[in-house]
């Protein structure tokens, strides 16, 4: 049971209804273009355009990125879809919960409240189904969206920066004293722990970060097997200190991902060795993105060539 048909036959605020998607997908796909035209990168596209083409086949659902257990809100005025907010289901830090996606207002229909009993019709039905704790996020730049969270009794917990590198700078170059090699067995104590460093749990769990296919033993051999991606690993090192570990999985979105393991005062060193490393030896068209706290190695990473793709603040209430 959804989170929408738990509480159909509960009172909503006049245009206020439970999402459905036989009915509302396409429309929904509109007005997410509407309101967010302007960052939309060529993965959100997609996604639009298959929410598409599972309005026209609901049996496409299943192949598609959007959730099958996909539910939520809707605002509805005189035929016209106004507003629009997403509930999927997640296991997040070792709990059930429900991240807030798509909330998305008509430009025209702004500052009415309708984002606000979107938001409040979500909560009450995650807690109505037993859920603690609810997750969104919300662009850097959009201080608006912040606020209106923080009023709802949201924190923030982490903020983020995805950077995208395709093509190297000229001023990339190897820091003296450090070589570059394929990551040894040895290396995966220190690597692990700088992963942790990096990607603490407020933030693995909404990346495709599997530390097992990582693993050198056996375990990490047997994800590897079952995995549909390619993966390589790379370590820096002075001398025989290892200084951290740069690892390349290949997605089947717009960018493969890059994992750093290093201290965070040899970071900008690591990368500096380590990402040329990457980017010659992985397909030259694809773009490589890597996920980190906003704010760090901002100057080691354009120089490399790295542009940032986008800044997320995530959010979260405990119910």
């Amino acid at each position: 049971m959804t989170a929408a048909t738990h509480l159909l036959g509960a009172s909503f605020p006049q245009y206020l209804r439970p999402l459905d998607l036989s009915r509302d997908l396409n429309r929904v796909a509109d007005l997410v273009e509407l309101c967010f035209a302007e960052r939309l990168d060529s993965d959100g596209r997609r996604y639009v355009r298959q929410m598409r083409q599972a309005a026209r086949n609901p049996a496409l659902l299943g192949l598609t990125r959007v959730n099958p257990a996909f539910s939520g809100f809707v605002w509805e005025e005189g035929g016209a879809l106004l507003g629009n907010l997403n509930l999927l289901p997640v296991w997040a830090m070792g709990q059930r919960a429900y991240l807030i996606a798509n909330v998305a207002v008509h430009p025209q229909h702004r500052r009415r409240g309708i984002a606000r009993a979107l938001t409040e019709a979500a909560l009450d039905a995650a807690e109505n189904q037993g859920i603690r704790r609810a997750w969104l996020q919300a662009d850097a730049d959009n201080e608006g969206a912040q606020a209106l969270y923080r009023r709802l009794g949201f924190q923030e917990k982490v903020r983020r920066t995805t950077w995208h590198l395709l093509h190297l700078s000229d001023a990339a170059a190897t820091p003296p004293g450090i070589r570059t090699e394929p990551r040894r067995r040895a290396d995966w104590v220190a690597q692990r722990r700088w992963l942790a460093l990096t990607y603490p749990p407020a933030v693995s769990w909404h990346l495709p970060l599997d530390r097992k296919a990582l693993d050198p033993g056996l375990r990490g051999s047997l994800a590897r097997l079952l995995s549909d991606r390619d993966l390589r690993q790379w370590s820096a090192l002075a001398g025989t200190e290892l200084l951290g570990v740069l690892a390349w999985q290949s997605s089947h979105l717009q960018a493969d991902w890059l994992w750093l393991a290093a201290a965070p005062e040899r970071a900008a060193n690591v990368l500096a060795a380590l990402a040329p490393a990457a980017r010659r030896a992985t397909p030259a068209h694809r773009k490589l993105a890597l996920d980190l706290p906003a704010g760090d190695n901002e100057e080691a990473l354009q120089r490399l060539g790295f542009e940032a793709h986008q800044t997320l603040v995530w959010m979260q209430l405990e119910l």
